[in-house]
């Protein structure tokens, strides 16, 4: 009897926790489809309110690296002294802040005057450079009849003037930001949650271990071991392949954008620094970048001349193919164990959905699914006992044919 009555009492239990569930989910179902739409605008307005925190940890990340090797580095013959470990991280932190921050200062004034300076010489040359281009007829022939006669009446000076127009104030102009004050405060609300992002940035990186063993207790205490050793994994390769695709993507950048403007200024070309720096940034989104740089750079070679654009897109092109071969496969690609049409794949993928963000972000997020299909299947082929080399596919398709 007493068996009977606690099988009973456990099968009363298992019941009542399923109905209990299947209750909760019911209910959670019904919720999210009838408030669908004020539970995504709640979402989006937490997403929204959440964004220094997003961007403190994405700045945390990104300065750990650096900080890390500071923190290698930092009197290593002394390490273990009592003064060496206390200054360590408040040192490390503040060098790597400073040297971030110094590089973009450093950037921003190569980029700017000259910025302004070839937005000038775009405004003053190029309509008459185009307007030349419109009247030679060598020119205009390889274009079609329909298309010549719309080509000679272009008012060229009003179309450049309206191209520089919507660059310096497009975004705000799609934002409906029509006012000064507009302007003002959309500045000003982006500027406080970048500071917001930094000081949470900050926080983040002087308690990061405390933070790690936090999260740490948190997993071992609601989940299982088995969702431990999943997630574990899972985190130590995604956390591999960004880190090894930012290592990789700054370096490719600073080498390509110093190639460029070593290159340009042996060759005499204009803007020399200007457009290395351009193409230094825009080398940062992966594949793509160099050519968006490259079209800026196009665009200033020909404020000058025709001839100097020409100059420009060949060096540019041979200088493209050694990224292309050389730079990016060894810096870049062995890194992160991407194959160059994933790269390619993904960044076309990402650019759709997520714009320059989704290009970024696409890399690092395909090469840790990546990593981990290739690490599973390694996983099934060791236990079979057997590695499905072509030629072992191929012998067991024709064991299959046989049978």
């Amino acid at each position: 009897m007493g068996e009977q009555d606690t099988r009973r009492k456990i099968v009363i239990s298992i019941s009542r926790k399923t109905c209990l569930r299947v209750g909760v989910a019911a209910f959670l179902l019904y919720v999210a489809i009838t408030w669908w739409r004020p539970l995504l605008g709640l979402l989006g307005r937490a997403v929204k309110a959440s964004a220094p925190l997003f961007i403190g940890i994405a700045l945390a990340y990104m300065v750990n690296i650096l900080m890390s090797v500071y923190e290698k580095h930092y009197f290593r013959r002394h390490a273990d002294q009592a003064w060496v470990i206390k200054t360590r991280r408040a040192v490390c932190l503040i060098g790597a802040i400073a040297t971030v921050l110094g590089a973009a200062v450093l950037l921003l004034g190569i980029v700017l005057p000259q910025l302004m300076e070839a937005v000038t010489v775009i405004k003053d040359k190029v309509p008459g450079i185009l307007q030349d281009l419109s009247k030679n007829e060598n020119i205009m022939k390889l274009l079609p009849e329909g298309i010549q006669d719309a080509v000679r009446k272009l008012d060229y000076e009003a179309l450049v003037e309206g191209v520089l127009r919507f660059l310096s104030n497009g975004a705000s102009m799609s934002a409906g930001l029509s006012s000064v004050t507009g302007i003002i405060g959309s500045f000003t609300s982006a500027f406080m949650i970048g500071f917001m992002g930094f000081i949470f940035s900050i926080y983040i990186l002087l308690e990061k271990e405390r933070l790690g063993r936090q999260f740490t207790r948190v997993f071992h205490a609601y989940l299982s071991d088995g969702w431990v050793a999943k997630i574990r994994p899972l985190v130590h390769v995604a956390d591999g392949s960004f880190h090894n695709y930012i290592v990789g993507q700054v370096g490719e950048a600073i080498i390509i954008g110093a190639l460029c403007g070593i290159g340009m200024w042996i060759f005499r070309l204009p803007y020399a620094g200007m457009v290395g720096a351009v193409i230094g940034v825009t080398a940062l989104i992966p594949v793509l970048g160099c050519y968006l740089g490259a079209g800026v750079g196009a665009l200033m070679c020909l404020s000058v001349s025709p001839v100097k654009a020409l100059e420009f897109l060949i060096f540019i092109f041979c200088l493209q193919q050694i990224e292309d071969n050389l730079i990016y496969p060894r810096i870049v690609g062995t890194s992160l164990g991407l194959p160059g049409i994933w790269v390619l794949a993904c960044v076309s993928v990402g650019g759709g959905i997520g714009g320059v963000l989704g290009m970024v972000l696409a890399v690092p997020v395909t090469a840790t699914i990546y990593q981990l299909i290739r690490m599973d299947v390694q996983r099934r082929e060791r236990q079979d006992g057997r590695r499905l080399t072509p030629a072992g596919v191929a012998g067991r398709l024709k064991q299959e044919e046989d049978t």
